[in-house]
């Protein structure tokens, strides 16, 4: 998922009008709220109708429109602040969870697969609108694989040292690029595989199955030559 901003968050700004009023700022936030839920429960911005928001909200379709030009503006705004949410998540999840401090390769890679599972479960409507989104020529997709790659900027460096350290060897020159390449290759496996079953759903790789999250730490610790636990 680098660290500068992802240009569909720099976009931000352009798509929703700063409130002037406290009691605007709070009906902004429900409508964003009252978004993120329907697009969750429904998966499909197609399906979502600007009543809907607004009357989840409690607000109205004049507010609706002094904010945002277009459902498609809506959708982008509510995206982008998940992924700011997430990011913030997975920072702090990185400072603050032993796992994430470990040195063994093994226990790095099952968190990392329980970060991802956990992440599209929590996202699965969210995903599943913006990658149909993505398949009518939109960059709604963009968002995700920018965010993305900051997270991998802060996953990849941990797992290439402990991996490095798991076969005695130092993680410099071409012992390292080849050990990220390794590393970033299985991970885009991996999240492959995720986002086939957002589309996909239901199916052998559910996100709702239990075995899923074992699975696919399984199949990263076989990819990376990790024992199995």
């Amino acid at each position: 998922m680098t660290t500068t901003s992802p240009r569909g968050r720099e976009a931000q700004p352009s798509a929703i009008a700063a409130p002037r009023q406290t009691r605007s700022q709070q009906g902004l936030v429900r409508m964003l709220l009252a978004g993120r839920e329907l697009i969750e429960a429904s998966g499909n911005l197609d399906d979502l109708s600007i009543n809907d928001i607004v009357e989840r909200a409690g607000t109205s379709i004049g507010a609706f429109y002094r904010r945002f030009d277009s459902k498609d503006s809506f959708f982008e705004v509510v995206q982008n602040a998940a992924m700011e949410e997430g990011l913030g998540h997975v920072r702090e999840t990185v400072e603050r969870d032993p796992a994430w401090r470990s040195n063994d390769a093994g226990t790095l890679a099952d968190a990392v697969v329980s970060f991802y599972v956990a992440t599209f479960r929590r996202n699965r409507g969210l995903y599943h609108a913006s990658l149909l989104r993505a398949s009518q020529c939109k960059a709604s997709w963009d968002a995700v694989k920018s965010t993305n790659h900051e997270v991998l900027a802060l996953i990849v460096p941990r797992l290439v040292s402990a991996l490095a350290q798991s076969r005695g060897i130092k993680a410099a020159g071409n012992a390292a690029q080849s050990l990220e390449f390794e590393v970033r290759a299985t991970l885009q496996m991996i999240l492959g595989m995720l986002v086939n079953s957002v589309l996909n759903d239901p199916g052998p790789l559910s996100l709702s199955s239990r075995q899923l999250r074992t699975w696919l730490q399984i199949r990263l610790r076989r990819c990376l030559g990790l024992p199995d636990r």
